[in-house]
């Protein structure tokens, strides 16, 4: 039967095209290629009719039945689909565009390559439909539930995807331009090579989220949490990333010529060639696995290994990070302090592939006794020499752990009440003042935090002129302080949070009492300070009496001690600085 004949059965309605399929109609109905404009078939019984590479559009499908029918290549623009039947109904590679779906039946409907752009699936689960390289650009696909869903190469752009979950979900290659992603789910997500430039990704949880290759350019990344995140080849140029967090972020190869880390996102921050990569990701660890265990000879020769790794990569610092049991040997890490001007990623293949050749070396030394025999008598005959050196230092050391030195503490007034504008700038002027005043005086273990400072001093009376030294020069620039002097025990003992030494004792304490207990400008000591001190007659001493802001030792609170204000002596010029200057400021 042709298709005239069938159309014109088709125009008359559904009972009468329901009445004749049933009792006239050919076994297979093929209406391939038809245009159809406007028409009413709500409640047809289109099922299993053949429609490919047909036009139909602004017609009214309500209620229809297309279980199985085959609409592939077709334009199906703007219709109305509520409540139809479409299982199984083959929508590859078709246009949908605009079309209403409302409590359509889709289930198991065919949507491979699909254009199913500007429709509103609220209240749909399109979770089983095929959604590989579909356009779903427009579309409302609020709260939809797409988890682990493959989503490869979808247009998303403009959709409206708040509150839905696509945790884990592949969007490999997706478009995501001026998506609403509010609320949106995307951890651990497959987003490789996928387009988000622009997009608000504010305060999500990215972790574990593969954007390798992704386009992150102007994303607002405020508060995102990123940790884990893999963004090697990415590109994040222009992107705000305001209190992010980066920990155990992947940022090989990344591209990123500017960013803004401030919270209103305005203040450009500029980088050169890798440098944001050298600067935010991960130390470069190399790993080498040694059969069985290290030998004595390899453990031996690990310096000249980084030394020859060094001198391989110029720029680079290289030092041992561990040696630890594993099975089947041992595994030695070296970690990359420094990575100069060099690409962190090729550096590491390139480091990694160097440190593996000289393994082999070391290896096949297992193998050649003469030449193992030479390097244990030239280890031993450093032993001999050195070890009984070593074994004096470290008597030396247990020794000074607890020592007599002099104490200052240092804190600026008014610190508080600087405008953010000006911290930075004040914070880098007085540290640029201080620095070279400390090396005059050789002071030891200085510890500067924010507008404090703690140094110690060998003796009181170089602790004195460097305390009045800072005080004038500090004056002179404008800055208000307080300084307190203590000579006593101190223990050096290892910060474990900081890694470095630290001070402990009752001088320490009683120099940081005298310091709050000062007034703006002055240098307080103790009776010890200026019994020691005195002798070189280069200070003047006021005595005072002041009270206890915190209790130490048999002092309470609010209990006064002695101590004493100090001055230089006029004529002593030495120790005065020319101007308040210039000459002593650091310009490294």
């Amino acid at each position: 039967m042709d298709k005239e004949r069938i159309l014109e059965e088709l125009k008359k309605g559904a009972t009468s095209w329901n009445y004749w399929r049933k009792h006239y109609a050919p076994g297979e109905i093929n209406l391939d290629g038809v245009e159809l404009q406007g028409l009413n078939l709500s409640e047809c019984d289109l099922s299993k009719v053949s429609l490919r590479s047909a036009r139909i559009n602004h017609c009214n499908f309500k209620h229809a039945d297309l279980i199985l029918a085959n609409l592939q290549f077709s334009d199906l623009q703007n219709n109305d689909f509520s409540n139809a039947k479409l299982i199984a109904t083959n929508f590859a590679h078709c246009d949908l565009s605009g079309s209403l779906l409302y409590q359509a039946n889709l289930l198991t409907a065919n949507t491979r390559e699909a254009r199913l752009e500007n429709i509103d699936f609220r209240g749909h689960d399109i979770s089983g439909l095929i959604l590989r390289d579909v356009s779903l650009a427009g579309s409302n696909l609020e709260d939809q539930k797409l988890a682990r869903v493959d989503l490869t190469n979808a247009n998303l752009s403009g959709a409206n995807l708040r509150g839905a979950d696509l945790s884990n979900a592949q969007l490999s290659g997706a478009c995501f331009s001026n998506a609403n992603l509010e609320n949106t789910s995307l951890t651990g997500a497959q987003l490789k090579s996928a387009m988000l430039a622009g997009v608000n990704l504010r305060r999500m949880d990215l972790s574990k989220v593969d954007f390798t290759s992704a386009d992150l350019s102007e994303c607002d990344l405020r508060e995102a949490n990123l940790s884990k995140s893999k963004l090697a080849n990415a590109y994040l140029n222009g992107a705000k990333l305001w209190n992010a967090n980066t920990a155990n972020w992947v940022i090989n190869n990344i591209h990123c010529t500017h960013c803004f880390w401030d919270k209103e996102g305005k203040q450009k921050t500029s980088y050169r060639a890798h440098e944001f990569e050298r600067i935010f990701a991960e130390a470069i660890t190399i790993e080498l696995r040694y059969p069985y265990r290290l030998a004595d000879h390899e453990l031996a020769t690990l310096p000249i290994f980084i030394e020859h790794l060094t001198a391989v990569h110029w720029g680079t610092i290289l030092r041992l990070k561990s040696i630890s049991d594993v099975a089947g040997g041992a595994l030695v890490k070296f970690v990359v302090e420094e990575a100069g001007t060099h690409n962190p990623t090729e550096l590491k293949q390139q480091l990694q592939a160097e440190a593996e050749r000289i393994q082999l070396a070391q290896l096949m030394l297992r193998n050649n006794t003469q030449l193992h025999f030479q390097l244990k008598e030239k280890v031993a005959a450093i032993r001999e020499e050195f070890w009984p050196r070593l074994l004096e230092l470290a008597v030396d050391h247990e020794r000074d752990q607890v020592r007599n030195l002099t104490i200052l503490f240092m804190d600026l007034k008014g610190f508080s009440r600087w405008s953010e504008g000006e911290l930075s700038e004040k914070l880098s002027l007085f540290r640029g003042l201080v620095k070279p005043i400390l090396k005059k005086f050789s002071a030891g273990h200085p510890n500067m935090e924010g507008d404090s400072l703690r140094v110690t001093f060998k003796n009181a009376t170089a602790g004195l002129s460097c305390a009045c030294m800072i005080r004038d020069v500090l004056n002179a620039a404008g800055f208000e302080l307080r300084i307190g002097v203590e000579l006593g025990e101190v223990l050096v003992v290892h910060n474990e949070v900081t890694e470095v030494p630290d001070l402990e004792g009752m001088a320490v304490s009683m120099a940081a009492r005298m310091e709050a207990a000062a007034e703006p400008g002055e240098v307080l000591v103790s009776q010890r300070v200026k019994h020691y001190a005195e002798r070189s007659e280069l200070f003047e001493f006021s005595p005072r009496h002041v009270p206890l802001k915190k209790p130490i030792g048999n002092f309470a609170q609010g209990e006064n001690i002695e101590c004493f204000a100090v001055q230089l002596l006029k004529n002593n010029r030495e120790m005065r600085p020319q101007s308040a200057a210039i000459p002593l400021v650091d310009t490294e």
